[in-house]
């Protein structure tokens, strides 16, 4: 049992290292850490426990901060000859096309472009047509290092930007897989109909 648990420390402190989402590295390094420390209190090894309770209080140090940290945020248009804009679907690409495979903006008639900013950064873009009375999303993409649902909970609080969809009554979304379907509905999104894969939230 004991060599079970070192192996399950060990295993949490290898996938923290594959993790490219800081917040969650540090969160399942603290669990490693913590694992080792009830495996070295069990095996009597005590500078490795030593050494595990150091990098547990570092962990929750830096998730502590990280937790509280302010950020800022901002929406930037873009016009579709924009070079940011095709710049930043070049490269994020690949990304996109395992939640959007039949996005293509080309095919977009009078697509609106927005770039989501956190303290400044470019790290969503949201493109939607406006087919009255309804927003119709075709892409609400986050870069992986910032998919806390922060930026998407900031795009659509009416309250933060209310010019930017006044005279529309809902949005409309349509799920790619079930991962999407999920994200929609932590966002307040509902099947409608249900069974359709087709989701729809109040502005």
């Amino acid at each position: 049992m004991t060599e079970l648990i070192g192996y399950a420390a060990s295993a949490l402190v290898a996938v923290s290292l594959l993790t490219s989402n800081v917040l969650r590295l540090r969160v399942l390094n603290l669990a490693g850490a913590l694992v080792f420390v009830v495996y070295a209190a069990l095996a009597g090894v005590w500078p490795v426990l030593a050494v595990n309770a150091f990098i547990a209080v570092i962990d929750l140090w830096h998730i502590v901060r990280l937790r509280s940290k302010a950020d800022i945020f901002r929406l930037m248009p873009a016009g579709p000859g924009d070079p940011l804009l095709a710049n930043f679907l070049a490269y994020y690409a690949r990304s996109i096309w395992q939640f959007f495979p039949g996005f293509d903006l080309q095919e977009l008639r009078d697509p609106r472009c927005v770039f989501i900013l956190r303290n400044l950064m470019p790290v969503g873009l949201f493109i939607y047509t406006e087919e009255a009375p309804e927003i119709r999303v075709h892409l609400d993409f986050v870069v992986e290092d910032y998919r806390d649902l922060k930026s998407a909970r900031f795009l659509f609080n009416k309250g933060l930007h209310p010019e930017m969809f006044r005279g529309y009554s809902c949005f409309r979304a349509s799920a790619g897989s079930e991962l999407h379907a999920g994200y929609l509905r932590r966002l307040g999104f509902e099947e409608d109909p249900p069974g359709s894969g087709s989701f729809r939230r109040p502005v």
